[in-house]
């Protein structure tokens, strides 16, 4: 998803979207320099300069949308 915008960050956005995005990674033990981390701090800023600012909504908006695992029976 890519969402264009002529809003700003403020150290403060930005600060918070890290904090964020360091306790999404470390739930879900990733490399904060890897891709996948990139991938979600795009996702990240991409939903907040949309408008969605609220800690829980935004973690809410990074989890998949069902889990495609087979399971077992």
């Amino acid at each position: 998803m890519a969402f264009s915008s002529f809003d700003t960050l403020d150290p403060k956005d930005l600060s918070f979207l890290r904090g964020i995005l360091e306790e999404v990674c470390r739930d879900r033990s990733l490399d904060m320099d890897g891709d996948e981390a990139a991938d979600i701090a795009r996702s990240l800023v991409n939903w907040y300069l949309f408008g969605v600012k609220e800690e829980d909504a935004l973690k809410q908006m990074l989890e998949p949308l069902g889990d495609t695992k087979p399971q077992a029976q």
